[in-house]
């Protein structure tokens, strides 16, 4: 296991961001105030390893495959839980904090619900 967390919270404004951008932003429970309802909060973890391509995601009771990796990924999971989790097919991560999962949808997510990558 890589990194595991369970998530605490989830932003008024997180439903949209999955349903226009396919995508949902964790952050672990530090996340500053101005960004709190953005996204899914979650227990703080440790990265054991690097998050790399063809690693394998669970959230919320769903398995997916991860494809690409941004280049500041890693870095920003490690130091602050946080990320840019982008749904599709043959997609890459389009911007450094992102990981790309495929995947035709968002997973529906719920208070509870553990974030682990394997």
């Amino acid at each position: 296991m890589k990194y595991e967390a369970k998530v605490t919270s989830i932003g008024e404004a997180v439903l949209p961001f999955m349903k226009i951008r396919n995508s949902i932003i964790i952050f672990d429970n530090d996340v500053p105030y101005a960004y709190e309802n953005m996204v899914v909060s979650h227990t703080k973890s440790i990265l054991s390893q690097p998050i790399e391509a063809g690693d394998k995601l669970l959230i919320a009771d769903e398995e997916f495959l991860v494809s690409d990796v941004g280049s500041e990924a890693n870095q920003t999971l490690k130091e602050h839980g946080h990320c840019t989790l982008v749904f599709g097919v043959g997609i890459k991560a389009e911007m450094p904090g992102q990981i790309a999962l495929e995947g035709e949808k968002v997973p529906r997510i719920m208070m509870g619900d553990m974030i682990i990558f394997l």
